[in-house]
């Protein structure tokens, strides 16, 4: 077999022709390896070499601009500092200059509602395991379109099943890390086995957390629980939403919650940044509450949809 070589008088041809079907659904890429920003997803590339690529070396986080703002920017960039710092991520850059690059590559998308992706890798240097070879951390943000399950998601609810994924340790569900396999697999059961979403179990039988959600539960005292964040990761979206619910004078508690405690449920409900809050009508093969989306997730729903497009707690672009 000959295997053909291209340098560079071919290369830029060669990219030219491989046609990816999510190519239109790239607004704009920033990398600072590169030094700037690029429309064309053809120019929407890594070294091979990030610590990123081939180690999963890095950190990302994941939020939402709508009608224009970026919802809790500010609550997200914590997180996604905290996460670098559990891993030792020495950051040549602070949080205002993430914050201007994010912005600023959404002025250039111009797209009113979207997804950003903000990762930061350790950087390029060799395929060692050693994160000391690497160059110096990188900032890679990709603006993508904003996708939302449909709406009759939030009319019949969702169903949701128990994953056999070993979870992560609890040390490492608080980083938000770019070694995403165990969440890879998770997603790809709740596929297989026709939910809608998946959620974690640990060792213990308590109840953690989804590939990219976190759930919620009701109690028959209409208590808002939500599992101990020691154990998952902290979700920016849950956190909002209950205080929005005790800022309407509804009562919240965080505590460790089991099997039982999910069947028994008067309501649960998956939240999540593209999600807000929706509900739970099905858990494996039994019926949660009346097994109709219920009354406090359509409200906590509402809440979080008015907090979005009153602008309050988003950063303008």
């Amino acid at each position: 077999m000959r295997i053909p070589i291209i340098d560079e008088s071919n290369f830029i041809q060669k990219i030219k022709s491989r046609k990816n079907p999510f190519f239109a659904e790239y607004h704009a890429f920033y990398s600072s390896w590169f030094g700037g920003i690029v429309k064309n997803p053809e120019m929407m590339l890594l070294p091979m070499d990030d610590h990123m690529v081939h180690r999963g070396d890095g950190i990302f986080e994941a939020m939402k601009a709508v009608n224009r703002s970026v919802y809790l920017m500010e609550e997200h960039l914590e997180r996604l500092f905290d996460s670098a710092e559990k891993i030792s991520l020495n950051l040549p850059f602070d949080v205002n200059h993430v914050k201007e690059i994010i912005l600023e590559t959404l002025r250039f998308a111009n797209q009113d509602n979207a997804s950003i992706r903000v990762f930061i890798s350790r950087g390029p240097g060799n395929f060692s395991v050693n994160p000391y070879d690497s160059i110096e951390p990188q900032l890679y943000v990709i603006v993508i379109p904003l996708k939302s399950p449909l709406p009759e998601k939030y009319i019949h609810g969702v169903t949701v099943g128990k994953s056999e994924i070993p979870i992560k340790s609890s040390w490492m569900n608080q980083v938000k890390s770019c070694n995403y396999l165990p969440n890879v697999l998770m997603k790809k059961e709740a596929v297989d086995r026709g939910f809608d979403f998946i959620i974690g179990i640990d060792s213990d039988g308590r109840v953690t957390e989804g590939p990219t959600e976190n759930i919620m539960i009701v109690d028959h005292n209409e208590t808002i629980i939500h599992p101990p964040l020691n154990n998952i990761l902290k979700g920016i979206t849950m956190v909002r939403v209950c205080e929005l619910a005790r800022e309407n004078g509804m009562k919240t508690e965080i505590k460790s919650i089991s099997l039982a405690d999910v069947k028994s449920a008067t309501e649960v409900m998956i939240t999540g940044t593209s999600l807000n809050v929706i509900p739970v009508v099905k858990f494996e093969k039994g019926v949660i509450g009346t097994g109709h989306p219920g009354a406090i997730a359509k409200k906590l729903n509402k809440l979080i949809i008015n907090d979005i497009e009153s602008g309050k707690h988003g950063i303008s672009f």
